[in-house]
């Protein structure tokens, strides 16, 4: 409304009433202004508010507000959770009891499966010192699941080719009579077998043997 046209009619009093019109409408401007800035604000709120309660229900694993009442009460989830854990721990004792029950029969299984092909494989070789020599081929003995093999210079073999070629290349280990008749060691040059091994040689032999024996 243009209220310009009551000035002439008004006079004196006009003044006062566009004053008062003036400040209803600043009052009508604020106002709008106010409404439209709150609007704006409770929006921002229930888009936090949203997903705030979207992310709740995420961590809660449920899909709707409707579904809180169905939770368990915090003490008793708080319960469950130690429950578990101590379910957890006595599992992981467990565990590692049978892992440990579990290396000592392989080992069991694997000395007792050692000490057998050990001893086929010395069958008719008589060595100067037993325990020696058989100390030297347990160093020297590579495992592939339940076969065993030895460890020589030119690669693995087995073990009872292992030892014949220890006959060859370490008769100081092995009596003289064990190597059988006629034995010789380089038949191409005619030589004949070395001497019995010396008593320095034995415990040089067992020196080298204990020594290659530990960690």
């Amino acid at each position: 409304m243009d209220i310009s046209k009551l000035k002439d009619r008004l006079g004196e009093d006009f003044a006062a009433l566009e004053s008062y019109v003036n400040d209803l409408t600043g009052q009508r401007d604020a106002a709008r202004k106010e409404s439209v800035d709150g609007r704006k604000t409770l929006k921002a709120k229930a888009e936090t508010a949203e997903a705030l309660n979207q992310k709740l229900m995420e961590k809660l694993g449920i899909e709707s507000p409707d579904d809180v009442d169905t939770l368990p009460p915090a003490k008793g989830q708080a319960e469950a959770l130690k429950q578990l854990e101590t379910k957890l721990r006595r599992f992981e004792t467990d565990l590692k009891a049978r892992d440990t029950a579990i290396s000592e029969l392989t080992g069991k299984h694997r000395r007792t499966l050692l000490d057998v092909e050990i001893n086929k494989a010395m069958t008719g070789k008589e060595p100067v010192d037993r325990e020696v020599l058989e100390a030297y081929l347990r160093q020297q003995v590579e495992w592939q699941d339940d076969q065993i093999f030895y460890k020589g210079d030119k690669g693995q073999t087995s073990l009872a080719d292992g030892v014949t070629l220890l006959v060859q290349s370490k008769p100081a280990l092995f009596k003289t009579g064990a190597r059988g008749s006629g034995w010789n060691p380089n038949p191409e040059h005619g030589q004949a077998p070395p001497a019995p091994p010396t008593t320095a040689d034995i415990y040089a032999t067992r020196t080298a043997a204990i020594a290659g024996a530990k960690p």
